[in-house]
């Protein structure tokens, strides 16, 4: 059976899957396949599952916040900022809602912070000004 290369790249992790015989994504269109031999393409994912097999019948689930997906030389490359993959599909898409509920947690930390760093530069303004410092 015909079959071509996988690249998994994200921020933290690579991973390189050899022998994928195919991989059902989704873009904001609907879902997509792709086999071994397929044209040249590149496709934004959306945030969810993908799932591929190889060449010995195993199903693998990828769950993603989304990413660019780039078919070339029968070799497929997605680029994301997180991914995780598995057998367990339920297992993989409550890591991926931990991770974004990780991240949405940092973020609002993060506005929390800057919002206080832009408090106290106002205040101080205003004491250099009081004091004619400015």
């Amino acid at each position: 059976m015909n079959s071509f290369e996988l690249r998994l790249l994200d921020s933290q992790n690579s991973q390189i899957f050899s022998a994928v015989t195919r991989f059902i994504g989704a873009d904001e269109t609907g879902s997509f396949a792709i086999l071994a031999g397929h044209a040249p393409l590149i496709v934004l994912l959306r945030q969810g599952l993908a799932r591929f097999c190889d060449v010995e019948g195993h199903w693998y689930y990828l769950a993603l916040p989304g990413g660019v997906c780039r078919f070339a030389d029968n070799c497929l490359s997605v680029c994301t900022v997180r991914y995780f993959v598995g057998e367990k599909r339920d297992e993989i898409c409550q890591q991926l809602s931990d991770e974004l509920a990780r991240t949405d947690s940092q973020l609002h930390a993060a506005r929390l912070t800057l919002t206080q760093i832009e408090q106290s530069l106002v205040r101080r303004l205003a004491e250099l000004s009081l004091h004619g410092d400015v």
